[in-house]
């Protein structure tokens, strides 16, 4: 087929190429050549259509370089999906008719030429004289854009000429073209980009027709604005006058404008536009209706991003519908609704009838690109979609998180308008009134709707029924809002929380039943009771009394709420519960919003805890004291001492106080108060001062937590900061000296400090400080093991650090070392060449003005080595330069360096590496050695498959080695050979060679591309190489941009230096730059200890749980952000972004994830997310959490801001996350409030899909067992651990389940801990009417909690729960160590067989397959007898504690001679509880007694013996009781679970010696306290 396809478009190329200057006569043949040239692609595109897949995988492959993927699937697995993919241009240029053109459309994959021929095609079969010479008309106002929006760019077929378009004015552009269309009656097509650029010419019609007649008249073109006199004479020589044109035009615009399009141009058969849905359909329908009626519409194209998808065969249908083609772009699709996990289909698995997301693949280097569009299916072509747009994602309309899409918006407006007989929407803006600010009046939040009419003056009712066509509806008052505040009030005290309690607002209130029922919820005057209406009960029964609550609960926490009715209903954060009576009943109810959740419970709390006392002032008291500060604030501003100051200095004072606060907001606050309060001027009184400051500086997401932990109206005191710090944050050690030293450094108010208040202001400043960030400071500074060998760490690299750019017009400088350097690198590369003045050179680009002296970097080297890590730094030395020039190198490295370069030979004895704290300070070549026999001065070596690709890539091969065959070869002189000691670089060859004679100084480098091939492929080999052999992988030369490599690809696979571009930033620097933050940003980090030791299971690609791991659960809260950026690269007007916030987990496959928070709609620069997320942690030692901070309303680029973060450095509690800039630079004041949460996950296996609903059931536990080798004596036994692995898991997953049962029947969540139960259960008793009694006696072991006399059920059910709680936990501690013996015997017995597999293998007869299978199996069983092992060696620990801890109980708190096992299980986790005593009321306790949990409450008011446990006793002895506990392992218990290593035998060394895994601290933490 080919050679006839090519003959003929040769033919077609010779009859236009002999065509000569005869106009006609060019146009006829160059149509006649388009329309064949047409033809015969639309009949390849039939063609492409059976087979769509094959079509798409070719499109593929012309889009990516040369060997990146094998396939779509592959593809999609190395790139995810990313964001949205920038708009890009309308449409790039088509081609002048050129001959090549032609030939290259019959067989080339050019969309633009070929969407022309096809729109040419299916135009004249449609309308056979749509292209007749100068018959179509352009309207369009391109001035950088010559050509047709659409069509051909062949000048005989437009009247318009091209200088029309270019005009600066589009309104002038506009009407010259229309002038131009008018002079043309025998027009055939009507073209225009736009409808709305249609709209607005006909416009000028209706405006300026007497104007255009005399033109057409007089053959003239007038001046006007935007038209430059010199293009306005050119266009006028092109106009001829006609008189009879001119009265035509005067006939017709006389009898109306209706039809008026037909009417001027009687042969007109289609108006052509270049897009035709969206906002541009209301435009459309406008014009079918009235300029245009009587004419069909066609839209020929779809573009998305700036990329051509699709072509509409159909021109005479009403809706367009585009056909799209397999050859043009790569396409994927997201179903809608969009799924959790992004699991796109291709082009040939889409349902009719469906809607889906795009996602693109269209240009090089942008793949797997979120269009943004949503498109449905509404037929196929052969195998080819045909689609409809449908809407845009981002195109939506939201006061306060409601959005509402654009097009249903539209819908309705024009239902509306419809109920006004005559009325026609011609267009409308829509705006939310905040950004109109005082304008839009004093009323809630809520659109401004602005809206152009045809045929009526307003929309007022006397004008809706004027013709009494319509009978006027029964008057009803009615209201609408989409606000999420009945008014727009800022909550900033408990004082506004009441106040707005005291108007009411409409509530869901939720029965047993699942039903939900709104009613009208309002607060009494007098402060006593909430109320609702209407109800079928007597009014005094349809309200709760204040006095008679026990507990306000925000979120699902209730029964009722957490049943499958209700689960998805409603968002967690809408829903609070009211605990009241003594049944302890609840009142679930659902809120519209977050904000009126907060107002509510704040209010709430606030009254339950002094209603009674203070029920005729709520709020007075604090506000005071914040006045009094702001107040003294103002004074000293008043430097004229005149109660006034001018509004500049009042905003600076404001600016100065809260940095990061917009100017423009604050003055706009001071306009809005000033005209409320009818005192407008340049100056600011303080009361004035005082309510903006509280307005604009009050965060109410902090206050509302304020104020669920003040114990004293809206501040903390030293007492409610301690219990903050250790119950929310998990802060140990916590002593009322350190909060008071808090209280000093934050609050600033100085009777505030000396009183130990914490107010919202310092309470504020003290979450937002250094101190409460989210990572760890013990990460600060190097806190991991730095004596393993040095193959056990991940090493920072870099790759062509020379380089300010792309590798290879980038400029070289010396400046590249230098930050890489100072950014801990531990690993630099440095290409040598030969350079022009005999001395070598460093470069990595052809531009030979872009080298550096080799002796200018050394010398950098010297200075900069060791001033951000003191740890070894690796120099990766590519020898590209000659011999003698090679000497010149080694002697400047040995003169300048000096005794920091590391030239020991290396110990032949040694099985691995020095490690890195053994080469603190010295800097090891990594290079190329002369074989041993070679005596010579130099001698040749084999090059690196590194070198040869750059060689390649810089077009320098002729200075190498002329290929004979083999490998190529290089000259190597001796002085540089012998730099080289630790870090010889060798060929790598297959694993078994290595495995068989590499020498543990010797490396090898990977190619990005081998590397990834070692990883899918054989993983696990990788992984067991990586434990004792350095690897380097670098960036592909394909990379000629400087892009990055994901480093997680290789990072899971042991591979410890993934040499990064440092010069370019993006995702993957991130994630280089958070990891290596880890260690006190050294440069090393030690890996999991699953991947280092000799015998373990661990396989790379893993997608679920390791084995005999218990998954982690992170519970991550995305609170609020503050100061966000507007995206650099934005091209919006304005500073009002609408952001969202990607939380983004990268490790292992199984661990990799990705959630979005909603979009914060027109919510400034301090949006309220308040999006609770969830991921499963698999392996916590390779994860890394990654925030992204995107605009949703994005123009050109949608990038905020992002900080990266590994998952052992998260601190748990309420944290700021410090924003970052693309480049990793700190942004100013840019945070995001998040809080943060770890617990295990129950029950093992396959975690469950967020959001999905299903029937409860009982969930099957899943068993970690062993695998069958093959070989019958090691499978026996391994057999005999099957039952302890069983009894193990159920131990574990028992004390689980019971703890989490009792948490939630306490009211809270899986991530609580046990202070916070207790607490909530003593909080119940203290607030109860009937003084029910529980007591815990202490002369038990395990020591029951008993109820005095009838309790409530809900109470009753809490015993039932903390009974089972303590027997499991009872269970477990009992049948801990025969398990643990069980195990340990298993393990032994397995490991007795280790050094003698081989052997046994090879006697067995298992080869090839089954050997491999063997080995696999046999590490797998014993990494889950050693991960269980661990396991119940912690148990053993706490044992011990239990034990000792007996001879350390205060007798204070002692009943009898033997110990309270859960107060043992405290104290080992180094809370020194006194024991469990009363929960109740009690009249008076003994000093003795009186714990320091006991003196808060009863300082607070509440008068209770209380909780005398869950604090650390004054009294206790301390260290001293420590060591005196009589056990071995007692005191270092204490440093284990604390994850220090200071004494010589510690458990977690033990750990470490029995079970080869190294504890880290969370996994230590998490382990001790998964058991309460």
């Amino acid at each position: 087929m080919l050679p006839a396809v090519t003959a003929a478009a040769v033919a077609v190329v010779v009859v236009v190429a002999v065509v000569a200057a005869v106009p006609a006569l060019r146009h006829r043949l160059s149509r006649s050549a388009l329309r064949r040239a047409g033809a015969r692609y639309r009949r390849r595109l039939e063609l492409l259509g059976t087979d769509v897949r094959l079509s798409q995988e070719r499109r593929l492959r012309r889009l990516l370089p040369p060997g990146t993927a094998r396939g779509s699937e592959d593809f999609r697995e190395r790139h995810p999906v990313g964001q949205r993919c920038a708009d890009g241009a309308p449409g790039g240029q088509i081609p002048p008719l050129r001959p090549w053109a032609l030939l290259r459309c019959c067989w080339g994959a050019d969309p633009l030429l070929q969407g022309s021929l096809l729109y040419l095609d299916t135009l004249h079969a449609a309308f056979p004289r749509a292209l007749a010479p100068r018959g179509t008309a352009l309207l369009s106002w391109a001035p950088h854009h010559r050509c047709a929006p659409a069509g051909w760019s062949l000048p005989s077929l437009y009247c318009t000429p091209a200088e029309a378009g270019s005009v600066p004015s589009r309104a002038a552009a506009l009407r010259v073209q229309l002038l131009f269309a008018l002079q043309q009656r025998a027009l055939h097509v009507l073209e225009a980009a736009l409808p709305a650029e249609l709209l607005d010419a006909l416009a000028a019609l209706r405006s300026a027709w007497p104007e255009l007649a005399q033109d057409l008249a007089l053959g003239t073109l007038r001046p006007q604005p935007g038209l430059p006199e010199g293009l306005r004479v050119q266009l006028q020589a092109l106009l001829t006058p006609s008189a009879a044109r001119a009265a035509e035009l005067r006939a017709e615009c006389a009898r109306g404008f209706e039809g008026i399009v037909r009417r001027l141009w009687p042969q007109l058969e289609v108006v052509v536009v270049g897009t035709a849905h969206g906002t541009e359909q209301l435009y459309c329908d406008v014009l079918r209706q009235a300029e245009c009626k009587g004419l069909p519409f066609y839209c020929p194209f779809y573009r998305a991003a700036g990329a051509l998808l699709g072509v509409n065969l159909w021109p005479q249908e009403p809706a367009p519908r585009f056909l799209l083609c397999p050859d043009w772009a790569f396409c994927e699709f997201l179903p809608c609704p969009a799924e959790e996990e992004l699991q796109t289909v291709l082009l040939g698995e889409l349902w009719e009838g469906h809607e889906y997301g795009l996602v693109l693949t269209a240009r090089p280097g942008e793949y797997r690109c979120r269009a943004g569009e949503v498109l449905r299916v509404t037929g196929f072509h052969k195998q080819c979609p045909v689609v409809e747009p449908v809407r845009r994602e981002s195109q939506a309309l939201s006061v306060r998180g409601e959005s509402i899409p654009e097009e249903r918006f539209c819908r309705s407006l024009c239902r509306a308008v419809g109920m006004w007989p005559g009325a026609r929407l011609v267009d409308y803006v829509c705006v939310e009134s905040a950004l109109l600010g005082a304008s839009s009046g004093a009323s809630a939040p809520h659109y401004e709707v602005f809206v152009e009419l045809q045929g009526l003056r307003d929309l007022s009712e006397g004008q809706r029924y004027k013709d009494g066509s319509r009978q006027r509806p029964p008057q009803k008052k009615k209201t609408v809002s989409f606000s999420t505040m009945p008014n727009d009030r800022k909550i900033n005290s408990t004082a506004a929380c009441i106040s707005f309690m005291l108007e009411g607002c409409e509530l869901k209130k939720v029965r047993s039943n699942s039903r939900m029922y709104s009613r009208f919820f309002v607060l009494d005057a007098d402060m006593r009771s909430v109320r609702w209406e209407p109800s079928k009960k007597d009014s005094e029964k349809a309200k709760i009394e204040i006095k008679s609550v026990k507990e306000v609960r925000v979120g699902k926490k209730t029964p009722v709420l957490r049943s499958n009715g209700l689960s998805d209903q409603f968002p967690d954060e809408c829903a609070f519960s009211i605990i009241y009576g003594d049944n302890y009943e609840s009142l679930d109810l659902v809120a519209s919003s977050a904000d009126v959740v907060s107002a509510w419970v704040m209010g709430l709390r606030y009254l339950v805890s002094y209603g009674k006392h203070t029920p005729e002032a709520p709020g007075t008291g604090h506000p005071s004291l914040r006045t009094s500060w702001i107040s003294s604030v103002f004074d000293l501003a008043d430097l004229e001492k005149s109660g006034r100051i001018p509004v500049s200095r009042a905003v600076q004072l404001i600016k100065a106080l809260n940095p990061g606060m917009k100017t423009s907001t604050i003055e706009l606050k001071f306009k809005e108060l000033q005209k409320a309060s009818e005192r407008p001027g340049a100056e600011v009184p303080c009361d004035l001062f005082v309510e903006a400051y509280c307005e604009l500086c009050t965060r109410p997401e902090i206050f509302f937590l304020l104020v669920q932990f003040s114990s004293n109206k809206e501040y903390l005191g030293l007492k409610d900061l301690l219990m903050f710090l250790e119950v929310e944050q998990g802060m140990e050690g916590v002593t009322e000296e350190k909060c008071l030293e808090i209280v000093g450094k934050y609050e600033p108010s100085k009777e505030g400090r000396e009183k130990g208040y914490l107010a919202i202001d310092g309470f504020t400043r003290y979450l937002l400080s250094a101190d409460c960030s989210i990572f760890d400071p013990q990460h600060r500074k190097v806190c991991q093991d730095m004596a393993q060998p040095l193959s056990h760490y991940y090493i920072s690299s870099a790759h062509s650090a020379c380089l300010l750019e792309d590798n290879f017009w980038g400029r070289s400088d010396i400046s590249g070392y230098i930050s890489a350097l100072g950014l801990g690198c531990r690993s630099i590369e440095l290409v040598l060449w030969d350079g022009p003045e005999g001395e070598p050179v460093v470069y990595t680009s052809p531009s030979a003005a872009s080298c550096v002296p080799f002796r200018a970097v050394v010398g950098l080297i010297d200075q900069q080595a060791f001033t951000a890590s003191a740890y070894p730094l690796i120099l990766c030395l590519v020898v590209r330069c000659s011999a003698p020039q090679q000497r010149l190198a080694a002697q400047c490295l040995r003169k300048t360096l000096g005794e920091k370069l590391y030239l020991e030979p290396p110990n032949p004895a040694a099985s691995y590496l020095p490690s890195p704290e053994q080469l603190k300070g010295r800097i090891l070549i990594k290079g190329k050695k002369l074989p041993p026999g070679c005596e010579d001065s130099e001698g040749e070596v084999s090059d690196e498959e590194e070198g040869r690709e750059l060689a390649r890539r810089l077009g320098q091969e002729e200075r190498e080695v002329p290929d004979t065959g083999g490998p190529r070869r290089l000259r190597l002189s001796r002085e540089l050979s012998e730099l080289v000691s630790l870090c010889q670089a060798v060929p790598f060859q297959d694993f078994e060679s290595s495995r068989r004679g590499q020498r543990y100084w010797e490396m090898c480098s990977f190619s990005e591309v081998e590397a990834g091939r070692f990883a899918n492929e054989c993983p696990a080999e990788l992984v067991s190489y990586n434990k004792r052999f350095l690897s380097r992988v670098y960036p592909s030369p394909m990379r000629i941009d400087a892009s990055n490599m994901n480093p997680q690809d290789f990072w899971k696979c042991g591979c410890q230096m993934v040499a990064m571009n440092y010069q370019t930033p993006g995702l993957m620097m991130d994630l280089n730059a958070g990891w290596f933050r880890q260690n006190g940003a050294c440069g090393y980090v030690l890996r999991p200890a699953i991947m280092r030791e000799e015998v373990s299971y661990f396989s790379a690609n893993a997608k679920d749980s390791l084995p005999g791991v218990p998954a982690q659960l992170l519970h991550l809260k995305v609170i609020s952000g503050q100061n966000l950026p507007k995206p650099k690269g934005s091209g919006a007007k304005g500073e009002v972004v609408e952001p969202y916030v990607c939380a983004e987990i990268h490790g292992i496959p199984a661990d990799c994830a990705e959630h979005r928070t909603k979009t914060a709609l027109q919510s400034g620069d301090n949006p309220i997310f308040d999006e609770s997320l969830e991921f499963q942690i698999n392996l916590p030692e390779l994860a890394v959490l990654r925030f992204v901070v995107l605009d949703d309303d994005y123009i050109g680029d949608e990038f905020i801001a992002q900080y990266t973060i590994p998952f052992e450095c998260l601190q748990p509690g309420y944290r700021h996350v410090p924003l970052q800039s693309l480049a990793g630079e700190p942004l100013p004041h840019a945070t995001l409030f998040v809080h943060v949460a770890i617990t295990d996950r129950r029950g093992g296996g396959k975690g469950h899909r967020r959001g999905l609903s299903g029937r409860r059931g009982r969930r099957v536990r899943e068993y970690t067992s062993t695998k069958a080798t093959g070989i019958k004596a090691i499978d026996e036994v391994f057999r005999t651990a099957t039952q302890p692995l069983r009894e193990a898991t159920d131990l574990r997953e028992n004390v689980q389940n019971a703890l989490v049962s009792f948490k939630e029947l306490c009211g809270l969540t899986p991530a609580a801990n046990m202070k916070q139960c207790i607490l909530t259960v003593a909080a119940w008793l203290l607030h109860s009417d009937s003084s029910p009694s529980v007591t815990l006696n202490l002369a038990e072991k395990y020591p029951p909690m008993e109820a005095q006399g009838p309790i409530p059920d809900l109470l009753r059910k809490v015993l039932t729960a903390y009974e089972t709680m303590i027997q499991t936990s009872r269970t477990l501690i009992e049948s801990a160590d025969a398990v643990y013996s069980k195990l340990i015997q298993a393990q032994q017995a397995g490991m007795d067989f280790h050094k003698e597999l081989h052997r046994i293998e090879a006697k067995e007869g298992l080869r090839g397959r089954k050997l491999q299978k063997a080995l696999e199996s046999f590490a797998w069983n014993i990494t889950v007898l050693k991960l269980q092992r661990a396991a119940c060696l912690l148990l053993l620990l706490l044992l011990c504690s239990l034990a000792a801890a007996r001879q350390s109980l205060p007798e204070c708190c002692r009943q009898k001679t033997c110990s309270c096992h859960i107060y043992d299980l405290l104290h080992g986790m180094g809370n020194h509880a006194a024991g469990i005593l009363t929960l109740g009321k009690r009249k008076s306790v003994p000093p003795a007694f009186q714990s320091r949990l006991y003196r808060l409450l009863h300082s607070s008011g509440n008068h209770a013996a209380g909780i005398l446990t869950m604090g650390k006793r004054g009294e206790h002895p301390g260290t001293a009781c420590h060591d005196a506990w009589g056990c071995p392992m007692g005191a270092d218990m204490q440093q284990a679970l604390r994850g220090t290593d200071t004494s010589p035998a510690s458990p977690r060394d033990q750990c470490q010696e029995h079970s080869g895994k190294d504890l880290t601290k969370s996994q230590a933490l998490g382990a001790a306290k998964s058991f309460y």
